[in-house]
């Protein structure tokens, strides 16, 4: 055991401003001999992926495990490297689990853009010359305090060892069985670094001042719509920590609302996703929360919530059903109700989902169309246990198209979001096609909606990407027309169908007309910078006698 080396990873820095190690992503890791027991000379770290710690972290045998975690996104590589050149005794790293969020087997292909794949690339490729892993360009980011040789240092040092590839029908009980074989076995190697290397964080780049709460922004589609909700939140988000004691800065919007119009919409052909999506990503993910069922090594699914939500009582449910008072209540006595409740022993699962379809077909017009996922005892009481961020669903029929709006509390909102969005467009397509009605809005509204520190270069190159300056001022709330009348400025606004007149300001100045409107109506920024400057040419033609013709230029 190298004792100077030890005693120098010990008293190194951390991203919280502590003494230790592991240096970065402390809060979030499950497992590290340094805060749960004396750290020695281990040299094994083990992530498990997307499976639950809890089924995995008590199975596990501590000697020479250095670190255990999960391993969600490709994104968390740099946070990966960070902690092994802090800790040059590392040189195994044993992988086994979930490979993807959702179970399906379709999702545990090679040519899947989940962070096991990445790793696999990572440490078989290393990187390139522009700092990249293979394939996953746009998905990890190395900031540019991390020498690039010792990012390949550590590629090169640190043996992955693949339960997944080498046992790919073995059970997770298996494997972990297989990973206490090899903590016990691997042969020991001396360190690849003299001494513990730690590096700054970049900085992150300043929000414009806001005035905070909540943000509205619109997209045809779910892609069109996520470039605005990145621009809004990289633009206007505050500076915030996810949790106490963790180096987990972000940009935060409180209570961001994205209204999608064409939910349905499955066209990948703009794909400005940090993480690109497929179509059988999707459609994986669909499956899921379409389902009820709950996979094994799974706290929850949200498919599996809202179609097997837990009663803890089914003695309960029974005497519910049977009061008369309350099956004459609203519908009327009959088996609909029964339908969607399955009786397991002493408990009872509800399909709420069904329930929705259910309450509709018998009242179209119903607001107490709601489904949740949260058990408040338990999601009150156990604040050590990850509650579900999809928090309540609520449908809605209105112009005769079923709109849907969901409440996230906490949301990832550049890897988690899109996928999230074309999960509940799922939902939303089901409760509508057993309705025999189109799909409406789909409104997102994600209490803290979040772009975590490590993604911020990769947004910032999205934005310049993807997001083009608007050529078109397509306004639902305002189709206005600007023409010059008796010697004074009027602006009419028409209705966006027929052309009617619905409203008309006039004024001899801009200002005088302008501060009508904003009085009067609530219009979309650019149209509104449009209008202003259709006003202002309108005043400029009435004081020097010039003809006046929206959209056009005056001619002196």
């Amino acid at each position: 055991m190298n004792k100077e080396l030890l005693n120098a990873i010990k008293e190194q820095g951390t991203s919280t401003g502590e003494k230790g190690w592991p240096v970065a992503a402390k809060d979030r890791i499950a497992f590290a001999a340094c805060k749960d027991c004396e750290l020695k000379d281990e040299q094994v770290s083990l992530t498990f992926l997307w499976t639950m710690r809890d089924v995995v972290i008590p199975k596990l045998e501590k000697q020479n495990l250095a670190l255990a975690s999960n391993f969600y996104t490709p994104a968390g590589i740099p946070v990966m490297v960070r902690n092994m050149l802090a800790n040059p005794q590392i040189r195994y790293m044993i992988m086994l689990g979930n490979e993807y969020a959702c179970s399906s087997p379709n999702n545990q292909g090679l040519q899947q853009l989940t962070s096991a794949n990445a790793l696999r690339s990572f440490f078989s490729k290393g990187i390139n010359p522009e700092r990249k892993v293979q394939g996953f360009e746009s998905a990890v980011y190395f900031d540019k305090n991390i020498p690039a040789e010792m990012i390949q240092k550590a590629a090169q040092s640190v043996k992955l060892v693949d339960l997944n590839s080498e046992m790919p029908q073995a059970s997770l009980e298996e494997k972990i069985s297989k990973a206490n074989e090899l903590l016990r076995s691997l042969p020991k190697k001396e360190p690849f670094l003299e001494k513990p290397l730690t590096f700054a964080f970049e900085q992150m780049s300043e929000s414009l001042p806001f005035e905070g709460g909540p943000l509205l922004v619109r997209g045809k589609s779910i892609p069109e719509a996520w470039i605005e909700i990145m621009n809004a939140i990289f633009t206007y988000g505050k500076k915030n920590l996810m949790n106490a004691s963790t180096d987990r800065w972000i940009k935060e919007i409180n209570n961001m609302v994205c209204v999608i119009e064409d939910s349905q919409n499955l066209d990948l052909s703009l794909n400005p996703f940090i993480i690109p999506l497929t179509l059988e990503k999707i459609q994986a993910y669909q499956q899921e929360i379409l389902s009820p069922e709950l996979p094994a090594g799974k706290a929850y699914t949200y498919g599996n919530k809202l179609r097997a939500y837990h009663h803890p009582s089914a003695k309960e449910i029974k005497s519910m059903l049977s009061n008369p008072a309350l099956q004459n209540f609203e519908f009327g006595k009959g088996d609909f109700i029964l339908e969607n409740i399955k009786f397991n022993g002493d408990a009872a699962e509800i399909n709420q989902v069904q329930d929705m379809v259910e309450t509709l077909k018998r009242d179209p017009y119903s607001k107490a169309v709601v489904a949740m996922t949260w058990h408040p005892a338990e999601e009150l009481l156990r604040k050590h246990k990850s509650s579900p961020c999809l928090v309540l669903v609520q449908a809605l029929v209105q112009d005769e198209k079923l709109n849907l709006t969901v409440f996230f509390r906490s949301h990832d909102m550049v890897q988690g979001w899109p996928e999230n969005a074309y999960g509940m467009a799922a939902v939303q397509n089901e409760i509508a096609s057993a309705l025999s009605i189109p799909c409406g809005l789909l409104s997102i509204v994600s209490g803290s909606a979040q772009i975590y520190n490590n993604y911020y270069a990769q947004v910032e190159q999205m934005l310049r990407q993807y997001r083009k300056p608007r050529n078109d001022f397509k306004d639902e709330k305002g189709n206005f027309t600007v023409e010059l009348s008796g010697g004074e400025i009027l602006a009419s606004l028409l209705h966006p169908q027929d052309g009617s007149v619905l409203r008309m300001w006039s004024g001899k100045t801009a200002k005088e007309v302008y501060l009508q409107l904003s009085n009067d109506v609530r219009v979309d920024g650019s149209h509104a910078i449009y209008l202003g400057t259709e006003l202002q040419k309108a005043e400029l033609a009435l004081k020097k006698g010039l003809c006046f013709e929206q959209d056009k230029e005056l001619k002196f």
